[in-house]
């Protein structure tokens, strides 16, 4: 009995942490985060595919005055950032080159990064002194390493 407990107790362990990285979903759609609040989100998706390939991005909200949101994605294996930008009311430089309408400031972008296949990444999206509709931003994902579907209206073509 007593061989038994430690090699029983191993195997709990095992499972336990294969259960524990079952957790984090594949995704091969759009993922986003969106707030109207100051709370900071964070969501952890794996990617899907082999390789590594490009990936569409987008951010935009709405801010009052003083007011700012920071998009970050972060390589969870490595603890790197992958992606970081700060956008603040009134910057020229990531809004609207124009006078604020309505005490408001709208600052909206879009680019593309290099993923790799098969890693998990975790997003994250901090707030403060947001208008309506708030703020929010997202990847188009799809299995990295096989060609990029066509998108129309914001909805990914099925083949």
């Amino acid at each position: 009995m007593p061989r038994i407990l430690p090699s029983f107790l191993m195997l709990l362990c095992l499972l336990f942490m294969q259960c524990q990285k079952s957790r984090v979903p594949v995704v091969t759609e759009w993922i986003g985060l969106q707030t109207k609040e100051s709370a900071p989100l964070e969501k952890e998706f794996k990617t899907a595919g082999s390789g590594v390939g490009p990936v569409t991005w987008w951010a935009g909200g709405y801010t009052w005055s003083g007011g700012y949101f920071i998009i970050e994605l972060i390589d969870v294996k490595n603890g790197e950032t992958v992606l970081r930008a700060l956008y603040r009311y009134g910057d020229a430089k990531t809004g609207n080159d124009e006078l604020p309408k309505f005490k408001w400031w709208h600052s909206e972008e879009k680019g593309r990064i290099i993923l790799a296949a098969n890693r998990v990444y975790k997003m994250k999206l901090q707030a403060s002194g947001l208008a309506q509709p708030g703020a929010g931003w997202g990847l188009w994902l799809y299995r990295i390493g096989q060609e990029e579907p066509k998108r129309r209206g914001g909805k990914i073509e099925s083949q």
